[in-house]
């Protein structure tokens, strides 16, 4: 418990930091990071490759039901439409000058907005596919963290 504090503290701390340290790494970070998401999620939408969401429900379903794996595709779809809104949102604030809007962006609303996508999908997906079994937000992202760390092997 307490490394995970100290993790999340020092995750929290680290875009503060850089931006006293290196202000103009620190606003292109969020953005590549966010075009790298983008990108990675967008690169398994190809015909014959596995949806990234669909990699994340198999962790938890193991087989997938027709009408999930086209769920998930369109889900992925979404997250990469997200990913890139994001990017060029933050990108567009701090062309404009905006850098007080566009670091509250970058520092707060953008994990914001991912955890309301996140948490609204399960609940979306809770009452869209009613006949089968869900795991817990807090489950879900065990199984997000365990592909993400065999992804690319």
């Amino acid at each position: 418990m307490l490394r995970a504090a100290l993790v999340l503290a020092g995750l929290v701390a680290l875009p503060w930091l850089l931006r006293l340290w290196a202000p103009g790494f620190a606003r292109a970070l969020p953005i590549v990071v966010d075009v790298g998401l983008a990108a990675a999620f967008g690169s398994t939408l190809r015909a014959g490759a596995e949806p990234m969401i669909a990699r994340f429900a198999r962790a938890e379903h193991r087989l997938l039901e027709p009408d999930l794996a086209r769920y998930t595709r369109r889900l992925t779809l979404v997250w990469v439409g997200y990913f890139a809104a994001a990017a060029a949102l933050m990108a567009l604030l701090w062309r404009r000058g905006d850098d007080r809007v566009a670091d509250a962006l970058a520092l707060v609303g953008n994990y914001a907005g991912m955890a309301v996508l996140f948490v609204g999908e399960w609940a979306y997906r809770r009452r869209r596919f009613a006949q089968y079994a869900h795991a817990s937000p807090r489950q879900m992202l065990v199984h997000v963290a365990a592909v993400m760390r065999g992804w690319g092997r």
